[in-house]
């Protein structure tokens, strides 16, 4: 998808592909054959991956465990190298140009700390400041702004390794952001938080996302978040994206969203412009919102067409769709040929 407000994309993913080495005991073993040689394979991870990510975006990138999605931050971020094709962060190669490419984006691995671990959380932002080069004055003026989203200075001068996990997470973020990056990794970011501490970190990543300035992609299992936070969603299943759209436009056969609505009498046949209908039953009939028909034409549709009892929307949520699209990939995968049986 192209960039809002941008002349390309910021992240670039071309044809990327990644595999694994795994290793196999050739036979069983036994007392007698205690060391039998391995057997050497192959796990792929990613199959021919393209992603393009514009300046302003905010995307979720969603999948079950295991389904590449680390394997891809990693790939962005220059931790790996792939196998075919190119990732370009800010137009560098993020693995042959680390360093200039750690200066544009800001990274959190979930419960993994960037900060040091016998100093107050301070120090490590001090240590952050001289290591990004930034000047005093756009230092103490970030550190004011993540200060009054997060309240960091409640607790930044104790060590790290007292901090509670919620307050090390908080100094986490903002240690991402310290420096102002252009793009922002985010591997389950609020993992093991409260709620309080999640709607904290929530609270930042909305203002970012209210910029503009910003590219940020975010992976999680929380759908609430994603409900919450992302425009638009990338799935991916072993290995390969099989969507990648708005969020409202994420859909799977039997997921979709549909208005229950009450009539005060059996209407007359429906001939509606915004949605098709599904069922009907006496008073009550359900129908299905066309492409790109938002929720408020649709209601509007509905109430101007028969007098109307009551309208309640029944939305598939992002989990239902997720939910629909692993089982369908387990489906697949039970009745391809040479699948258990």
């Amino acid at each position: 998808m192209s960039a809002p407000g941008a002349p390309g994309p910021v992240v670039d993913v071309a044809a990327v592909t990644k595999s694994f080495r795994t290793w196999d005991r050739a036979g069983s073993w036994s007392v007698r054959h205690p060391f039998r040689r391995r057997r050497a394979g192959r796990a792929l991870a990613l199959s021919e991956v393209d992603l393009r990510i514009g300046r302003g975006e905010f995307v979720g990138l969603l999948g079950q465990n295991g389904a590449g999605k680390s394997t891809l931050i990693k790939l962005m971020t220059g931790l790996l190298l792939p196998e075919a094709g190119t990732v370009r962060v800010c137009g560098l190669d993020p693995y042959g140009d680390r360093e200039a490419n750690a200066r544009n984006m800001g990274v959190t691995f979930g419960q993994r700390t960037q900060l040091w671990w016998d100093l107050p959380a301070r120090d490590s932002f001090s240590i952050l400041r001289d290591i990004h080069g930034l000047p005093a004055d756009a230092w103490r003026g970030s550190l004011a702004e993540l200060d009054d989203v997060l309240s960091l200075s409640a607790f930044w001068d104790t060590p790290v390794r007292f901090l509670s996990l919620g307050q090390r997470v908080r100094c986490d973020l903002a240690a991402a952001l310290l420096h102002r990056p252009r793009v922002l990794f985010l591997d389950e970011p609020t993992i093991g938080l409260d709620v309080l501490v999640k709607d904290q970190v929530r609270e930042l990543l909305s203002r970012l996302a209210a910029t503009g300035d910003h590219c940020v992609v975010l992976t999680t299992h929380d759908m609430a978040e994603v409900e919450a936070l992302c425009h638009r969603i990338v799935v991916i299943d072993r290995g390969r994206v099989v969507h990648d759209g708005p969020r409202d436009r994420l859909s799977v056969a039997g997921t979709e969203s549909v208005f229950l609505v009450e009539f005060e009498t059996p209407p007359p046949p429906l001939d509606l412009l915004t949605a098709e209908v599904v069922s009907r039953e006496g008073p009550s009939v359900r129908v299905r919102p066309l492409p790109g028909a938002d929720r408020a034409r649709v209601t509007a549709e509905l109430l101007a067409a028969h007098p109307v009892r009551s309208v309640r929307y029944e939305g598939a949520t992002a989990e239902d769709v997720l939910r629909a699209l692993h089982g369908r990939g387990r489906e697949q995968r039970a009745g391809a040929p040479g699948a258990g049986g």
